[in-house]
């Protein structure tokens, strides 16, 4: 039986995520999303999807040193950012710097280490192109600061009260189950080709405006409405217009996603007067309350709302995505290929069988067409 876009199809055993589209649930490891969202850190979480387990007290400040180590690019990886032009998308950015990194990388390690390496060294790619980009200097990491708050240093040269918020988000996008480019990565690892190539094929994935790249759309789309009084008829001219509303609807969530819930409540209580985020608010009462399409906010309505309060260009929303799914992506390539087998589907040929052909002077005679 064909299942179009592989819904409902299960490719392997995994101990990484659960997600529960009918509830609205999403487990880390067995942990609410929600409550690591609330009370854990970047770092901790990513232990927690890497390595199976919470750490220590003394595990957690090694980790941390670990991944800080890791921050910094090579002399050679600075020079070639200049050579770059300045106009290109994050998402490209992320894969040219990750195929040189991966091409040099010749270190026999664990893949734990490498998924270290490769999501420790995203926020440093993403801060040197966007201040290269703006004629500004680059800003070198600083060891003395987390994952998050480094990033934001690095970006705009000093630090914000409310980055905790950002890391609460960064923890919500880390981990999605099999989704569209965790799917590549898989694909591609199944090969026992090398990680970095996975993250790769993972990065080209998320760019796709069907899955990471949507939450770009979204702030251009809340300016198009303009304010709250006319979501109604702009709605309304979606449908018959038979456009997307974006940041809506979920190919697994039927109910409320929760990262969109716990994202809303954080803009509440921190950005409530933003303007976009009142017509997010309207847009979603409108919808659901009228049973739209009975489809539900997802994560990039409010997401990149926030992203939108800390500053970060709208270009670089789906490799902020990236900088938080990286560590799901790596998770998921480092227990499948404990127990790998070659991803490989088949389809169902639907075309003519037994057709003649015809050779290239009779095509010109008849004027007829070879397949």
């Amino acid at each position: 039986m064909i299942r179009k876009g592989l819904e409902g199809v299960k490719i392997c055993k995994s101990s990484i995520c659960f997600l529960d589209g009918e509830n609205g649930r999403l487990y880390y490891r067995g942990i609410p999303v929600e409550e690591l969202a609330e009370k854990s850190s970047f770092e901790e979480t990513a232990y927690l999807l890497w390595f199976g387990k919470l750490p220590t007290k003394i595990e957690l400040e090694n980790f941390r040193k670990k991944m800080a180590e890791c921050r910094e690019l090579s002399d050679e990886s600075v020079r070639m950012l200049h050579n770059l032009p300045k106009g290109l998308h994050y998402i490209d950015v992320l894969k040219i710097f990750l195929s040189i990194q991966g091409s040099t990388d010749e270190v026999d390690e664990d893949l734990e280490d490498k998924a270290i390496k490769i999501a420790s060294v995203f926020p440093t790619i993403l801060a040197y192109y966007y201040r290269y980009s703006q004629g500004k200097e680059i800003i070198r990491p600083r060891k003395d600061l987390s994952h998050v708050e480094n990033f934001y240093y690095m970006m705009f040269g000093d630090t914000n009260g409310k980055v905790h918020l950002l890391e609460s988000t960064f923890i919500l996008l880390m981990e999605q189950d099999i989704n569209a480019s965790t799917f590549a990565a898989l694909v591609i690892a199944s090969t026992l080709s090398d990680m970095y190539s996975s993250i790769v094929g993972a990065l080209g994935a998320l760019k796709g405006p069907l899955h990471g790249g949507a939450s770009e759309k979204v702030p251009p789309m809340l300016e198009e409405i303009g304010n709250e009084d006319r979501v109604e008829a702009f709605v309304q001219k979606c449908l018959s217009e038979k456009r997307k509303i974006m940041g809506f609807g979920h190919r697994v969530y039927r109910t409320f996603d929760p990262r969109a819930v716990y994202l809303k409540k954080v803009l509440q209580e921190h950005f409530s007067e933003s303007r976009l985020f009142k017509i997010a608010q309207r847009l979603e009462e409108y919808i659901v309350s009228n049973r739209i399409k009975n489809i539900y906010p997802n994560v990039d309505l409010y997401s990149s709302i926030l992203f939108e309060e800390f500053g970060f260009p709208r270009n670089m929303f789906t490799a902020l995505f990236a900088t938080a799914r990286v560590v799901g992506w790596t998770a998921h390539v480092i227990e499948y290929v404990n127990d790998n087998k070659l991803i490989r589907p088949t389809s169902e040929y639907v075309g003519p069988l037994n057709v003649e052909y015809i050779s290239i002077e009779r095509r010109d005679e008849d004027g007829q067409n070879s397949c």
